[in-house]
């Protein structure tokens, strides 16, 4: 007998997941320490830490609120949430307590939805249990006025969705994932990627072929929307119908990775990029960065450091009418299209070499990840920057905390390495599990599970080793997936079955 199908005689037809979670004492327990536990453990780590955490992108959010634009260099999904919570408390300390309460109400979704899915032996829900709500990764995620906890959540939400497509598939499920992805999108590009992995979710389903169809597109018809929506505005302040300003900095960054091995022919480059080039050719020649300069700054050394031919480029070029924020985005959307095209070039016409001097460091970067914001607090400053102190009310720009500024870079040092464990010991599982023809037929539902969770995993790695930097924020949701189902092939291969 299934696990589902033994919590559904055990708790009837009506609700019974609902009845699973809130009419079983052991999982009323867990509901009542996530709850405390995580409210005292945040109140400590507030007295640590009184005041929230801050990197440039926190003030981009901020800016879009402060200055009312409906398009910034980061999408403007979180920029609302952060305004919606102003309208109950201007309080930076209440913004923290909304995020880490999300963050818990998810996990406990989550949680419960593995145990009533999968069966999770206790040993093991336990493990899973003190990673989720004893873990200080998540206070610091909390702490951090960025769109990574609400990001998080959402998405570990579409995941749990997933799962439950395979047993429940209705319509209601269809439309939800649908609506998950949207709002993912509007607030991390990241989620572009998304609809690809839904797609494997939904043929995973029983769905019939027209409810498949329609989940594959729905998503779609949320985010077009919203990607016009971007242009238009961007085509307001810049002169181009950008849907990322950002994402031509990023391709621009990337590809200047190889350029230091490549022989550029500058009569075959786009319109509008040769002077650009000319910028690469004599940074290269004049001051090439070394492998530590680049490790210092993964995947983003192009676009952090002021010398580094990009910033010095929007320095000579760069416009701006406005004052503020807005002037700053013009400026960035006014070069974007040209590192855009002139990236994107350099890809398509070195393919190899990109893959060697950026992909391969990417894949290096993926499996250790930089621990970035997770190094250091508030960007290594004792103050917050204006537009903080505006919109939260504060009395000074100065901030105070207990512990010095880098301690939490000893405490998540281990991260990094604990990530690279659990991916080797992940594909292990999988490895045995499929290899294991009987293994395989007595747990079809596990099977099914790996699959979505593989075909998320994949995806997200292709992802983040071609287009993004590869940092510890963006890997968590993944290193909360490896865990889960390296627990469930570790009982399911190794524990004896009823």
């Amino acid at each position: 007998m299934t696990t589902i199908a033994k919590n559904l005689n055990a708790y009837g037809a009506s609700s019974p997941f609902l009845q699973y979670v809130f009419k079983n004492s052991i999982n009323r327990k867990y509901i009542l320490v996530a709850f405390i536990a995580g409210l005292i453990q945040l109140t400590l780590f507030k007295i640590l830490y009184p005041y929230p955490d801050f990197i440039s992108d926190s003030y981009s959010y901020i800016d879009t609120n402060l200055y009312n634009m409906n398009v910034n260099l980061w999408p403007i999904g979180y920029s609302k949430f952060i305004a919606f919570i102003h309208l109950f408390s201007s309080s930076h300390v209440f913004l923290v307590y909304v995020q880490y309460i999300i963050l818990i109400v998810t996990f406990l979704y989550f949680f419960f939805s593995i145990l009533y899915l999968y069966g999770l032996p206790r040993r093991y829900a336990l493990i899973l249990y003190i990673f989720l709500f004893f873990n200080p990764m998540f206070l610091v995620l909390a702490n951090c006025v960025l769109s990574d906890a609400i990001f998080c959540s959402i998405s570990l939400i579409l995941f749990t969705q997933y799962l439950w497509m395979y047993y429940k598939p209705t319509l209601s499920n269809i439309v939800f994932q649908a609506l998950l992805i949207g709002a993912a999108f509007v607030i991390r590009y990241t989620a572009i990627y998304y609809p690809i992995v839904s797609v494997f979710a939904i043929l995973l389903g029983g769905y019939k072929w027209p409810i498949k169809l329609i989940g594959m597109v729905l998503p779609w018809l949320l985010i077009f929307p919203f990607i016009w929506y971007t242009q238009q505005e961007t085509k307001k302040l810049t002169g181009t119908a950008e849907f990322s300003v950002f994402g031509g900095w990023q391709i621009a960054n990337n590809a200047l990775y190889m350029y230091g091995s490549i022989d550029v022919d500058s009569t075959k480059l786009p319109p509008g990029t040769l002077e650009l080039d000319r910028e690469a050719r004599a940074f290269w020649k004049k001051t090439p960065p070394t492998a530590e300069d680049l490790a210092e700054l993964p995947g983003t050394f192009f676009i952090k450091v002021p010398t580094a031919i990009l910033k010095p480029y929007l320095s000579k070029h760069g416009w701006a009418n406005l004052p503020g924020a807005p002037g700053g985005f013009q400026a960035w959307g006014s070069v974007s299209p040209i590192y855009n095209a002139y990236g994107k070039w350099l890809i398509k016409h070195y393919p190899l070499e990109f893959a060697r001097h950026y992909m391969w460091l990417n894949v290096k970067n993926y499996f250790i990840p930089h621990l970035e914001k997770f190094g250091s607090y508030n960007i290594g400053m004792r103050e917050v920057w204006d537009p903080a102190k505006i919109w939260f009310n504060m009395k000074s720009n100065q901030i105070t905390l207990i512990p010095s500024i880098q301690f939490q870079g000893y405490i998540f040092f281990i991260f990094p390495l604990f990530f690279m464990a659990l991916n080797i010991f992940f594909a292990g599982c999988v490895i045995f599990f499929l290899t294991n023809k009987k293994l395989r037929q007595a747990n079809k539902p596990v099977f099914i599970a790996l699959l979505a969770a593989l075909a998320f995993l994949i995806i997200n790695f292709g992802f983040s080793v071609f287009a993004t930097p590869v940092v510890l924020r963006y890997q968590i949701v993944p290193m909360i997936v490896l865990l889960t189902f390296a627990l469930i092939l570790t009982e399911k291969q190794f524990e004896p079955q009823d």
